[in-house]
């Protein structure tokens, strides 16, 4: 399995989770990508959390699908008023930023250069792969007002200790080689590994955790 490697290309990933956890201001774009879909929805939810007051989802929370979206549309999304609410929060699945022709481009970067305050705007690459190019002026719009987060897959020593504290949730303990057998089974994706967490978790007769 080829697991991630602690690089440059982890900066923003790290940033992002800063960010969240010590209340830092959020950026005003985010282009997220990756393998990991687990932790990819985990950060979503995360932001909607710290920008969406529950209750306030309605007119403050717009999930786009982006295989059929204009970047006009997009606009007026962006552009509306947060209702009771300091911020909006807008997500666009799939809508592949950088095969736009050379109109829909330019109305991006128009977008992107005079972005509200106001909105986040966060561009999930799920089913299609991300093939950025860093030289163009719109992927250093995306890094000047937000970031372009890879959601790589982890690191062993990461995957044992999100394991482990999966286990403890559910009152149970699982040793070190144990969790590095879990992996080897399931493989080292998170959605896999959760899923069989819960199977195993449920029927386990005892607080530790073995391979019998």
């Amino acid at each position: 399995m080829a697991y991630a490697k602690k690089t440059a290309k982890n900066e923003a990933y790290q940033k992002l989770k800063t960010d969240l956890k010590e209340g830092n201001p959020l950026g005003n774009a985010y282009l997220f990508y990756g393998e990991e879909s687990y932790l990819r929805e985990y950060y979503l939810g995360e932001i909607r959390k710290r920008l969406i007051p529950a209750g306030f989802e309605e007119f403050n929370y717009h999930k786009l699908e982006g295989k059929a979206l204009s970047v006009q549309a997009l606009s007026d999304i962006v552009e509306a008023l947060p209702m009771m609410c300091e911020k909006t929060l807008v997500t666009v699945t799939d809508f592949d930023l950088f095969k736009l022709n050379e109109e829909q481009r330019g109305q991006l970067i128009a977008l992107l250069s005079d972005f509200p305050d106001y909105c986040c705007l966060v561009f999930v690459y799920d089913l299609i792969e991300n093939k950025a190019d860093a030289r163009t002026k719109l992927a250093a719009l995306l890094k000047e007002k937000g970031s372009v987060v890879p959601f790589n897959r982890q690191g062993q020593g990461d995957l044992v200790d999100w394991i482990s504290r999966r286990f403890k949730a559910m009152d149970h303990d699982i040793g070190t080689e144990d969790a590095k057998y879990l992996i080897f089974l399931c493989g080292d994706l998170m959605n896999n590994l959760i899923s069989e967490i819960g199977k195993i978790g449920s029927y386990a007769a005892h607080h530790r955790v073995t391979r019998q």
